[in-house]
Parts: structure tokens; C-alpha cells; sequence
């Protein structure tokens, strides 16, 4: 049995030694926040503006829960469904809705995976480009979704979004896992 004063000294370095860790964690963000959502969209639309290109954009979190849905005027009544669904993709996944329909073609080692479950909100995997993760040291912390351009045109929207949001915060900007 433990004595009361082994009991407090125990406490104390265990309490000593638990700030020391909250000190040295990771300061990575977890998830993407309405704020960081915003400066997504902004960016987003502004490349959109200038492209001439009206889009719907979608900003999810790292689970894959919306955080923003954006519609420009004039945009594609089916972009509506497609920008959010390409953002969960995105976070789902963890890679570009790009990627994943790569992966998922016949011999692929995602073969079939749009035709399983794995949906959220009744949202399938989007296997076209226009969905994007955002990471934060290599985590990924969202994702973005843009609809209502060619699938190039949606990427390059997604993209410049992902890079304006990285010079806002003065970071370097990641995005899917490179293929």
C-alpha cells in the first residue's frame, strides 16, 4: 500500500511530467475551422471569378463534416450535390477525388470502391477530380470541393483555393499524397 505522502509525490510528477508533454505536443491543427473554411471559399471564388467559371464549393472538416457550402450564381444545379461530395470524398480517402478513381479502375487496388458503402449523408465516392484534402504536416485537416467547371478547370479552382489558404496562414501548401 501506497503512504498519503508517496501518494502526493506521485501526483506531483506525474502532473509535472504531463505539462511537460502539453508543452512539447503538436501544435498540428486537428480539423479545418469555419475561419480557415472561409479563406478557402474566398480564394476559391475568386480563381473562379476570374476563370469565368461559376462553381459551387464545399469545405469539409477531417471527418468529412461540412463545414461550408458556397454556391455561386449561375452555377450548375448538379454541382450543388457534386462540390460537397467531392470534399468528403477527399477527407474520406484521405487523397484527391482524382486519385481515388485512379486507384478505382479495373486492376486498380481500389477496384469496385464506388459501387461499396463507404458513404456519408448518402454521398458514394466522387472518382473525378475537383475534391482535395487540405494537410497540416502531413494531416489531413479537410478538404476542399469545387463543382461547376471541366473536372481541369474544377482542380485548378481547388488548387490556387489550397494555395491562397497556405500563403494566408504562411504555409507551405500540401495536398493529396503526390501520384
Amino acid at each position: 500500500m501506497i503512504s498519503l505522502p508517496d501518494k502526493d509525490r506521485i501526483a506531483a510528477v506525474l502532473s509535472d511530467e504531463l505539462g511537460k508533454r502539453e508543452c512539447q505536443s503538436d501544435p498540428t491543427p486537428r480539423s479545418l475551422t469555419l475561419a480557415d473554411a472561409q479563406i478557402l471559399a474566398a480564394g476559391a471564388q475568386v480563381y473562379a471569378k476570374v476563370m469565368g467559371i461559376p462553381v459551387c464549393i464545399a469545405v469539409v472538416d477531417a471527418g468529412g463534416g461540412q463545414i461550408l457550402f458556397h454556391r455561386m450564381e449561375g452555377s450548375l444545379p448538379a454541382s450543388a450535390q457534386l462540390a460537397p461530395a467531392k470534399a468528403w470524398t477527399a477527407a474520406a480517402y484521405r487523397m484527391g477525388s482524382d486519385e481515388l478513381g485512379r486507384k478505382a479502375q479495373p486492376g486498380g487496388m481500389l477496384f469496385g470502391v464506388g459501387h461499396v458503402g463507404g458513404s456519408q449523408d448518402g454521398c458514394r465516392p466522387v472518382l473525378f477530380g475537383g475534391g482535395i484534402p487540405c494537410r497540416a504536416r502531413g494531416t489531413v485537416i479537410g478538404a476542399i470541393g469545387i463543382s461547376g467547371g471541366t473536372v481541369d478547370e474544377d482542380m485548378i479552382i481547388a488548387r490556387q483555393a489550397l494555395n491562397a489558404f497556405s500563403e494566408a496562414r504562411g504555409t507551405v501548401p500540401e495536398e493529396g499524397t503526390q501520384s
